[in-house]
């Protein structure tokens, strides 16, 4: 059953989130995390949540700040802000008696899942999907000359993925904080590592490099001919599947 939810973020804004709750609980939780221009309603999001569930787990899948259906500004949104929502999502769970908790992510989001498992300790598992092995990497998703502007102006807007977005140069100096090599390196943590051999937005080299650096139980799963979207049908069964058991054997 899923259940419409808010939740507040450090900052006081109001997080809209959809909270799984499966007919046979497990007693444990997965939070997942969509990628940069995404919403917690995007394929990948709403597969995965009704896998999860149907297994057991109780599933959380929110809108960061700015996006969706939640509040606050896209343009004022960092990692160090946004791992901060990840931390209200994980005590969200942690208050409805959620002890074992997990967590999914999906490009940006796996990044951000396997940075929020590094600094929270009660995240026990990571699921890294099609994610970067560079947190400064977003600053190629933006045109060279709105990076420039936003690095001597203050803020920039450019047309990326099909939506115009401001960028601040708060944001750019945000992301030069955080190594994902080397929050891979200390996890000790179940960690999957998930891409597609097709992947046009992030090539299958960063997966390989996550799982190389990462230092406890991993599990590498490149997936032959499938894009970053899992845009086919039978590819985002594959991914829930994948997904689904993994974490129903590691948690």
């Amino acid at each position: 059953m899923d259940e419409r939810i808010t939740f507040k973020n450090h900052s006081g804004d109001a997080l809209a989130a959809i909270l799984s709750v499966p007919a046979n609980p497990n007693g444990k939780g997965i939070i997942l995390l969509h990628c940069f221009t995404c919403t917690k309603h995007h394929r990948v999001m709403r597969s995965l949540a009704d896998c999860l569930s149907a297994g057991g787990f109780t599933v959380l899948r929110f809108d960061f700040g700015g996006n969706g259906e939640s509040g606050g500004k896209l343009e004022d949104a960092t990692y160090t802000k946004m791992l901060g929502e990840v931390n209200s999502a994980v005590s969200h769970m942690h208050n409805l008696g959620l002890k074992k908790i997990g967590v999914a992510g999906h490009s940006m989001g796996a990044m951000l899942s396997l940075l929020a498992a590094h600094e929270d300790k009660r995240i026990q598992a990571v699921g890294f999907i099609s994610g970067s092995s560079q947190a400064a990497r977003v600053r190629e998703v933006f045109p060279g000359e709105a990076i420039e502007k936003a690095e001597r102006e203050g803020s920039a807007e450019a047309f990326v993925y099909g939506r115009m977005i401001t960028i601040n140069r708060e944001f750019l100096l945000d992301v030069e904080k955080f190594n994902v090599g080397h929050a891979a390196a200390v996890l000790k943590k179940p960690l999957l590592v998930i891409h597609g051999t097709a992947d046009e937005v992030i090539p299958p080299f960063h997966a390989r490099q996550i799982y190389a650096w990462a230092s406890g139980p991993k599990t590498l799963d490149m997936m032959e001919g499938v894009d970053h979207l899992y845009r086919k049908d039978e590819d985002l069964a594959k991914l829930r599947q994948a997904v689904c058991s993994w974490f129903s054997q590691s948690m």
